[in-house]
């Protein structure tokens, strides 16, 4: 009896340091940015769907996992054709969760299977394309600053991947169902101003005009 008591004991012990080291995780995420503090955990997964470079645009999917099997996700919309980061977001979710909700719904919408590649070379198709889109004059999304923090320490000089932007050398704009009309039109016109007509391609939504 005495030797389970002990065991008991030890276990219950076990269990509050657990538990306290969990507060003071969730104290530190909620005083800090959450991205920077999960960016010092190991990569849980890096998803890419497989035909990025076939429909340009999709999911980019990068997830760390705590030491207390919490995983922070990082998924940013990735335009390789033309615009580059045109969404981000971040959210913390347990593994269950991560499996059963939220990786369903960000992957859902892509025709398409997604292939789990290395951490170097997510970081370098995600930056080279926020650097392709740069040199046309676009800026990545306003979140991608805060939630790029995800790469961590991760050295995008270990892929040996060259990726491609644009197609067939010029980039191609294909509208969104986010954008409207008159943003349509202003990426058109920024174009023809960067690369000369002739010198880039762009594909509308049905209904979408460059008429005024």
């Amino acid at each position: 009896m005495a030797i389970s008591e002990r065991k008991r004991q030890k276990k219950l012990k076990k269990k509050k340091q657990k538990q306290n080291l969990a507060k003071k995780l969730s104290n530190t995420i909620s005083s800090k940015n959450p991205v920077t503090l999960y960016s010092k955990f190991p990569i849980y997964e890096c998803l890419v769907p497989e035909n990025l470079f076939d429909v340009g645009i999709g999911t980019v999917i990068i997830s760390r996992r705590s030491q207390f099997g919490e995983i922070g996700i990082s998924a940013f919309v990735v335009d390789v054709f033309c615009l580059g980061v045109k969404n981000a977001l971040f959210t913390i979710a347990d593994e269950n969760k991560y499996e059963t909700i939220i990786k369903p719904q960000l992957t859902q919408d892509h025709e398409a299977d997604f292939e789990n590649i290395h951490p170097s070379c997510v970081r370098k198709l995600i930056e080279d394309s926020v650097k392709y889109a740069q040199d046309l004059g676009f800026s990545a999304h306003p979140d991608y600053k805060k939630y790029k923090a995800i790469f961590g320490d991760i050295d995008k000089s270990m892929c040996s991947e060259n990726y491609a932007f644009g197609q067939d050398g010029k980039p191609i704009y294909i509208s969104g169902p986010n954008e409207t009309p008159q943003q349509a039109k202003r990426i058109v016109n920024h174009l023809i101003k960067v690369c000369g007509e002739g010198n880039f391609e762009y594909m509308l939504d049905i209904g979408d005009s460059l008429g005024e």
